[in-house]
């Protein structure tokens, strides 16, 4: 593609594996492209960092608060009160679709939705535009992953039925028509691409996201004798499969646990930290690490554990890899793709005597775990680093702003209050 395009990049992501891939591909694209950020601030979006502002031209953010919830018994109450929510957040959306069409963009990249995965801004945009679908909404085509904290005995029929109008109908469906309206969706893994096309339907191209080798790279500070999970503690990352694995490695050989992110939902760190003591794990959780010291846990620790149910892609994977850590991951989904099995870690089913099992083969055997290490850091540069992921990408975009992938004209917007008369009418 000659010359430069004036691309408009919406978001709604402030933290983790979604923030590093916007801040790679923006800082990246930035060098050809004259860059926009766009989104809609729902109070959630956190800390600015990494800051992918300072790349960008101009940065428009709509200010959204949700509406007071209720508790205690008036609790119930607040599921129309999700979905008064949702129609306010519909209306920022399509006020910011018409702004970015009023802008006159070549392109309008959008990724991470808010209420739905997929960003209600595309139901509503006339400019050409890309989707980047780092998983659909799994909430609405997975079973909860089972706790007991989730339980709620003597729930009312009413709230139930309130639940499924939401997320059953509302969302789904909206969520399903920002998909199909952009007119190139983009998956960060095969897994992805083919989850896309069972729940929605779209083909999708495969892009998958990279690791900065630079900075995630073997150091000279000596190994430690921990074993590291990284990611959000909430119930679809799976840490207490993690926990379960050390458990079943004996009390006298098992190493520390260490979890490190961001955000900890407080009932899943309390089920957690309960069921390490039952278990007689050494557990040290490691909430809001700043970047410099996950970098270093990373490179010090001396297995990766990887234990999210049918993560799409997960980042924490080659960037443990790209540090010379080895990588014991649960043997679905995106680490499917990203683990060699054998070679630059141990893939796993979800259980945990073979979880441990690996684990516990890497601490005892030295040159194994060396010989892992390297060729795990050989495999992240050669095959998962950044340059490589956005020159891809770049070809992608370009290419769609062409007209090489465009779609058929898309048709005309949809009033949000018709189409919640239209899902009320159907339940």
């Amino acid at each position: 593609m000659s010359g430069r395009l004036r691309i408009a990049v919406y978001y709604n992501v402030g933290w983790g594996g979604g923030r590093r891939w916007l801040y790679e591909c923006v800082s990246r694209l930035s060098a050809f492209h004259d860059i926009d950020l766009w989104c809609i601030d729902r109070d959630s979006l956190g800390p600015q960092y990494p800051d992918v502002r300072e790349f960008a031209l101009r940065s428009r953010a709509v200010a959204f608060r949700d509406l007071p919830r209720l508790r205690g018994p008036l609790k119930p109450l607040n599921a129309p009160m999700m979905v008064a929510d949702l129609l306010r957040f519909e209306r920022a959306s399509r006020r910011i679709a018409a702004e970015i069409d009023a802008a006159g963009y070549d392109l309008l990249f959008a990724s991470v939705g808010g209420y739905s995965e997929a960003p209600l801004v595309l139901r509503h945009a006339r400019t050409r535009s890309a989707y980047y679908c780092h998983e659909p909404m799994r909430s609405l085509y997975e079973p909860q992953v089972a706790r007991p904290y989730l339980r709620r005995p003597g729930v009312s029929q009413a709230k139930a039925a309130w639940h499924r109008f939401f997320t059953g109908g509302i969302i789904r469906r909206w969520d399903r028509q920002a998909t199909r309206r952009a007119g190139l969706v983009i998956a960060n893994s095969a897994y992805t691409r083919d989850y896309a096309r069972r729940a929605y339907g779209v083909d999708a191209a495969v892009n998958y996201p990279g690791v900065d080798t630079d900075a995630f790279r073997p150091g000279d500070e000596p190994e430690e004798r921990f074993v590291l999970s990284v990611g959000e503690l909430i119930p679809p990352k799976g840490f207490d499969w993690s926990v379960r694995a050390m458990a079943a490695i004996p009390a006298g050989r098992r190493p520390k646990l260490v979890w490190a992110g961001h955000r900890a939902d407080p009932r899943e760190k309390a089920y957690v930290q309960a069921l390490a003591a039952a278990a007689g794990v050494d557990l040290e959780l490691r909430e809001r690490v700043p970047d410099a010291e996950m970098k270093r846990l990373l490179r010090t620790a001396a297995v990766g554990l990887y234990t999210p149910h049918l993560e799409p892609f997960g980042l924490a994977v080659i960037e443990s890899m790209a540090s010379g850590t080895p990588v014991v991951a649960v043997g679905e989904a995106g680490p499917l793709e990203t683990v060699v099995d054998g070679e630059t870690g141990f893939l796993r089913p979800r259980d945990a005597r073979e979880l441990g099992a690996a684990v516990q083969r890497l601490l005892e055997d030295d040159a194994l775990r060396a010989r892992m290490g390297r060729a795990a850091r050989e495999h992240a540069v050669r095959t998962w680093t950044w340059d490589r992921s956005v020159e891809q990408l770049q070809a992608l975009l370009a290419g769609h702003a062409e007209g090489e992938r465009a779609g058929a004209e898309q048709p005309a917007a949809v009033d949000p209050r018709r189409e919640v008369a239209a899902v009320r009418s159907e339940s």
